[in-house]
């Protein structure tokens, strides 16, 4: 429903089955502009560089690729610089978001406007990153993710 205020496209992980994969593309596109796969950085480019939103957690460990080790919870975690490169490579705006869940519903918090975004040090504008979801996580625990296992990958 979100696309209904804030016309976007998402990125997400294909899944391996077929059927499953089926349905998430139909369902999401359905609420979306489109998905992105997490690793069509061309298509990604491509909306971006055309002025549209884009949804993607940078908050993922990809083993060493494309990241950066920036406290998380006073803890070095692998975390993926993408946000910095996305808007460096587009000229892309990038406003933080967070829904969490209440009991009436959802609530949607839209961070304003990182400035001076990127800085061109990627440690800093990651270390930058981390701290809006610590300040998030804070806010709700229970709510994260933490399946994403953001510290399996060790300095």
């Amino acid at each position: 429903y979100g696309a209904t205020y804030a016309p976007g496209h998402g990125m997400y992980r294909r899944n391996e089955n077929p059927v499953l994969q089926h349905m998430i593309e139909r369902h999401r596109s359905n609420y979306s502009l489109g998905i992105i796969a997490r690793d069509d950085a061309r298509s990604m480019i491509r909306v971006l560089k055309a002025a549209e939103a884009v949804w993607f957690a940078p908050d993922q460990n990809y083993a060493r690729k494309g990241m950066v080790f920036a406290d998380f919870m006073g803890i070095p975690a692998a975390t993926h610089t993408a946000t910095s490169r996305f808007a460096q490579a587009t000229g892309a705006r990038v406003v933080p978001l967070v829904l969490l869940r209440e009991p009436a519903g959802y609530r949607l918090i839209i961070e304003p406007e990182l400035d001076n975004f990127p800085s061109g040090d990627l440690q800093q504008d990651t270390r930058r990153i981390n701290a809006l979801y610590e300040k998030w996580v804070q806010r709700a625990p229970e709510q994260y993710n933490w399946i994403h296992r953001r510290f399996k990958t060790r300095p």
